[in-house]
């Protein structure tokens, strides 16, 4: 892949940052509601929106709504409660506070995105064939407060911009209900052996009929494996 972001390297290099300044989202989650939240799946959608999905822990759904109803682009839906955590999906539109715009912006994939005890902190990877200091600066220059931790060079050259790519293909391939059922059943263990949870479970998390919930995984199933095998 080709870049304008400056120097090219032969390897990806993961940055490690944090932050504690409140006026930031992910850092004032943790602060505001006590909760501790960890990424499961960045989703790429248009108009510079993307779809965040966190496991929250440490904080009822009712606090997560309010907190996220406190900012303009910044939308919450739970998809998953338990009794230990919540699956919540942020809709995120904009720039701004909100770091997964202006990461991916810089030319970064975030990898980890979590918050607790007030503190945010983010991990992400810069693709072979970005300039790393470019990307780092750029992305610092935008928070002024945020402290890179640690920058490490990775022995492989480019599985997870791979990973990356594949992933955006999966948005344009799935409906954004197909993917929260496809990703729902596979966090909650319908595909273990046994397995953890049913499908019917699982349909009554979403507050949907056990046919439509396998009507939308079956149909993400199909669409996967025609990717996988080309037809």
């Amino acid at each position: 892949m080709s870049s304008s972001h400056g120097a090219a390297t032969d390897q990806t290099v993961e940055v490690e940052f944090l932050v504690d300044d409140q006026q930031y989202p992910l850092a004032a989650l943790s602060a505001e509601t006590g909760c501790k939240a960890e990424l499961l799946q960045i989703l790429p959608r248009s108009d510079d929106a993307y779809t965040v999905f966190q496991r929250i822990t440490g904080a009822s759904s009712d606090e997560i709504l309010e907190f996220a109803r406190g900012y303009d682009g910044y939308d919450a839906r739970v998809v998953s409660e338990s009794d230990d955590s919540l699956i919540v999906e942020f809709r995120i539109s904009g720039s701004g506070e909100f770091f997964v715009v202006s990461l991916t912006d810089a030319g970064a994939i975030p990898t980890e995105l979590g918050s607790e005890d007030g503190v945010a902190h983010i991990v992400a990877e810069i693709p072979a064939g970005y300039s790393a200091s470019t990307v780092i600066d750029r992305f610092q220059d935008a928070y002024p407060s945020m402290e890179m931790v640690a920058r490490r060079q990775n022995d492989r050259s480019m599985p997870q911009f791979q990973c990356h790519e594949l992933r955006e293909m999966t948005v344009h391939m799935l409906t954004t209900r197909q993917h929260e059922v496809l990703m729902l059943a596979y966090m909650r263990g319908y595909y273990d052996w046994p397995r953890k949870k049913s499908g019917e479970e699982l349909a009554d998390e979403l507050d949907v009929t056990p046919s439509t919930f396998f009507q939308h995984l079956r149909t993400a199933e199909r669409k996967l494996l025609s990717l996988l095998f080309r037809t």
